[in-house]
């Protein structure tokens, strides 16, 4: 009976032992966590803070004081992107103004238009053209109409001796159009690639300089940037910013809401 007793009671000092020694370890970690939160190092605070419920189980006390930590920590995070949200939303209601919606029965985001470079009069002349979709991403097109085909694959611009080319998007490609308009030929030619951002990117940051571009294919086309398409180039490349920190924003918040939990 007497050695019953004692490895009971050894038994219970052992418990508590373990249960002492994971309190004090979950406390020193949630004490190096908030050192990491002075010096302004939250994913390391984050770290130390989400580990303790797993690895500190029966230290219930220090495991809700760092999920509470860890929730405000997110919920200031959260925060954050909100207002970067609230912000970058205003940019995009002022620059949306100038662009129309389109999107295709097949396509899955709305594509922006920029006003001056929708409608018919943009039928019967060549010219460069920028349209970028919902998400952000950007289309660098060239349009070319004229007596005769050129079967263009590619554009490159010069702006002050410096030149710039898109890839290369062969004539059998979804992206490269031919077709007939008003007794004349027509062609489009899509290209989406970081290459042709670098064209867009060229041209939006050059609005007061002269800018040419070249359609290149079997016979070659040169064409003078209008300065209404290289304002229009220039919103839709400002718009892309927007969208993006947007897109990214919206993305952080849904992440961030997921790691918040009950305390």
């Amino acid at each position: 009976m007497k050695s019953g007793l004692f490895v009971s009671g050894f038994l219970l000092l052992m418990m508590f032992g373990c249960i002492s020694s994971q309190q004090q370890l979950a406390a020193i970690k949630i004490s190096i966590a908030g050192a990491c939160l002075t010096k302004g190092d939250t994913a390391i605070a984050l770290l130390h803070l989400d580990s303790i419920q797993r690895l500190y189980p029966e230290a219930i006390l220090e495991v809700k004081s760092a999920r509470k930590l860890s929730n405000d920590i997110y919920a200031s995070k959260i925060s954050i992107q909100r207002k970067n949200h609230d912000d970058v939303v205003r940019i995009i209601d002022s620059l949306i103004k100038e662009f129309s919606p389109d999107k295709g029965e097949f396509e899955k985001y709305t594509n922006y238009i920029h006003n001056s470079q929708n409608g018919d009069k943009n039928w019967t002349r060549s010219y460069v053209q920028v349209v970028v979709n919902q998400m952000g991403d950007l289309s660098l097109l060239s349009n070319y109409y004229g007596s005769s085909w050129i079967n263009h694959t590619s554009m490159w611009i010069q702006v002050d001796g410096i030149t710039t080319n898109t890839d290369s998007v062969s004539l059998d490609n979804i992206n490269n159009h031919h077709n007939e308009f008003n007794g004349a030929n027509w062609e489009k030619v899509t290209y989406r690639s970081p290459q042709a951002e670098k064209v867009i990117e060229a041209i939006a940051t050059c609005p007061d300089k002269k800018v040419k571009a070249f359609f290149k294919g079997k016979s070659s086309f040169a064409v003078w940037v209008e300065e209404t398409d290289k304002k229009a180039i220039k919103s839709a490349w400002e718009l892309s910013k927007a969208l993006k920190v947007k897109v990214a924003a919206e993305k952080a918040i849904s992440e961030l809401e997921k790691k918040i939990k009950p305390e």
